[in-house]
């Protein structure tokens, strides 16, 4: 080799191997093995048979090969950095797909696109009252025939929830919309919004997963068409959180003042889940002005405080004119009256405690409701935490952690990097978000019921915590991080996808659809239609009390409805068909025993009265009899 040759030569470079530290490692190992012991504990869960189970390993196997993991991660690559014209465009495009495709799926699954549940018809009425511009009505002259359930009749007319649900949702009554619409907007906007939060606290690939993560979720589409008060809460959390973050960066008073409003907002929606979310912004906040001026201070709170009190001072008033007490509210006064033993909190178990409503179902109901507060002591109101129920007479529900995976993930096996992700909150912003799970847990163990859509504000947090622990496992070990990242991000989406119902139906001989209650009865009950005619339901055991078609939610006052639905009170009904012979003479009356599958026509109640007045007995006078003036209507 000559000397030019050797002075030209470039010497090698020596490339120290990048190596995690040993305690991150260590770290992840623990942590990861603490994961699959939660899942070991918890259960894999339903839903996940062989063939899902074959697809998911499949597809992380294939994810290993080196082709395929570059491919993996030159998108991983491409998707982290977005520019905020981008983020702002993706924002919105996967706000309006999530949108469209709740709503095409619970069509293709031919779900029922009307209320029916009990806390539906409620929200319904709210948002009748609120779109006149009123909270409650009086008491109707026949309220006992109007009972129902989380409504009140006496001592007025009105939903027992918080308002801010109906508030979200009131535009529907205002423009005339099919009641399955806003919710579904409101879902995607959730999705959407959960997107951009991602992106922020981690990077725009794991916002793009977790949107994907999102409208995977079982109890989120089931809830996406429905009028609950879970969905909008999750979207008021979310904005209460990237306003923060708004607020963290720009510093103005707009941002304050968003904060405070979706703060109240959420307040009268879900208090427990509203401190959830508004207790580590707050906390956040005022770490933020601790070496602020004064004057700093006085914008801030006063903006946070002009933004709340709005709401507070409409649900002060709502209380005030419904129980009497500022800090009563109806929905107090009702447990009290109907579930005595539901508040939040501990209450000594009464076995023989009754509701104050003489309605069988209600009782039927409430006897279920005594399953929980018996399992609701100081001295064991940890078990249902952990370990399967069994209530009598019913089919056994998971631990309520096991709800929670249920509801926050595809499928329980993700459980494993929940622990690792642990090692991923290094900053405040991922910490305001993650605090949410722990405070969730801590205030519902105060609720003597957990139901797994109870859970749905606290999704963005357990994702948090996958992401994030995906990124821990993958970033323990350098040498493998393309492999690793590759296999846990398509362990991830293969969970998501075959989560999907239009998947899911096809690996599963055993698949079902996101239908919150299969009715029968209220399908038959909801397509009645007519003019002037009265249904007086007739129930009894073994009927379903879940499936109660007394509700006249559609409209803001019973005698406005073309067909009331009402109570058949026996003997009581004479007063019934005196009150509308009086107003509404020429309603027909019906009966429908819940036996049967449909009303039998009595006749017309001017009719009725007059054989009331001619001496006959009410049970004379209801028996069912064919009559031309039935109105023309389907099934009747």
């Amino acid at each position: 080799m000559s000397a030019k040759t050797r002075q030209t030569k470039k010497p090698a470079i020596d490339r120290p191997q990048v190596t995690a530290p040993v305690a991150n490692r260590v770290a992840a190992v623990a942590l990861l093995a603490s994961g699959a012991a939660l899942w070991a504990f918890l259960g894999a869960g339903s839903g996940m048979g062989t063939v899902r189970w074959t697809v998911i390993a499949a597809a992380t196997a294939i994810a290993l090969l080196p082709p395929v993991s570059r491919q993996v991660n030159r998108l991983l690559d491409r998707l982290r950095r977005p520019s905020p014209r981008s983020i702002r465009w993706a924002t919105i495009l996967i706000a309006i797909i999530a949108a469209g495709y709740f709503v095409l799926t619970a069509i293709l699954q031919r779900r029922d696109l009307f209320p029916k549940t009990h806390d539906e018809c409620s929200y319904y009425l709210g948002m009748q009252l609120l779109a006149r511009g009123r909270l409650f009505l009086p008491s109707h002259p026949l309220a006992d025939f109007f009972e129902s359930f989380y409504i009140l009749v006496k001592p007025v007319y009105c939903s027992i929830y918080f308002p801010g649900t109906a508030l979200v949702f009131v535009p529907a009554i205002w423009l005339g919309l099919p009641t399955w619409l806003l919710p579904a907007l409101v879902s995607g906007a959730a999705v959407g919004l959960t997107y951009r939060v991602m992106t922020e606290l981690i990077d725009g690939a794991a916002g793009a997963l977790a949107a994907l993560v999102m409208v995977s979720l079982t109890w989120l589409r089931t809830l996406s068409i429905m009028l609950m008060s879970q969905i909008p809460m999750l979207l008021l959390g979310l904005l209460l959180v990237w306003a923060w973050l708004k607020w963290r960066r720009k510093g103005s008073w707009g941002w304050a003042l968003l904060v405070g409003v979706t703060a109240g907002w959420a307040a009268i929606t879900r208090p427990a889940d509203a401190i959830v979310y508004a207790a580590p912004v707050g906390v956040a906040v005022l770490l933020a002005l601790r070496d602020q001026s004064a004057g700093r201070w006085l914008i801030t709170l006063g903006a946070i405080v002009a933004g709340t009190v709005p709401f507070l001072a409409l649900q002060i008033a709502f209380d005030l004119r419904v129980t009497g007490h500022a800090l009563e509210t109806p929905y107090t006064l009702y447990l009290n009256r109907e579930q005595p033993g539901a508040t939040f909190g501990f209450h000594r178990f009464d076995p023989h405690a009754q509701p104050e409503s003489m309605l069988p179902q209600q009782r039927a109901d409430y006897a279920f409701s005594q399953t929980y507060f018996a399992r609701h002591q100081p001295d064991n109101f940890w078990q249902p935490w952990l370990t399967t129920q069994y209530p009598p007479g019913y089919q056994p529900r998971a631990a309520y952690l096991a709800m929670i995976a249920d509801t926050t993930l595809p499928a329980r096996v993700l459980l494993v990097l929940v622990p690792v992700g642990l090692l991923g909150l290094r900053d405040r912003k991922r910490l305001v978000l993650f605090a949410t799970l722990p405070l969730f847990i801590l205030l519902y163990i105060f609720n003597p019921f957990f139901l797994e859509h109870y859970a749905i504000p606290i999704i963005p947090a357990v994702i948090l915590l996958v992401l994030l622990g995906a990124e821990a496992i993958a970033s323990a070990s350098p040498r493998y991080q393309p492999q690793l990242r590759s296999v846990l991000t398509v362990l991830i989406v293969g969970t998501s996808l075959t989560s999907l119902w239009e998947i899911s139906r096809l690996i599963d001989s055993h698949w079902h659809t996101d239908e919150s209650l299969e009715s029968p009865l209220l399908q038959k009950a909801h397509s009645l239609w007519g003019e002037k005619a009265i249904i007086l339901f007739r129930w009894s055991p073994p009927q379903n009390w879940k499936a109660e078609p007394v509700y006249n939610s559609e409209v803001l006052w019973p005698d406005d409805a073309d067909v009331i639905r009402a109570h058949d009170l026996g003997p009581r009904d004479a007063e019934l068909i005196e009150y509308y012979a009086k107003r509404q003479p020429d309603r027909i009356l019906f009966i429908w025993d819940q036996k049967f599958d449909r009303p039998q026509p009595v006749g017309p109640v001017a009719d009725l009265a007059r054989e009331l007045h001619e001496g006959k007995s009410i049970d004379s006078v209801l028996v069912p009899r064919p009559t031309p003036a039935a109105p023309p209507s389907n099934g009747l």
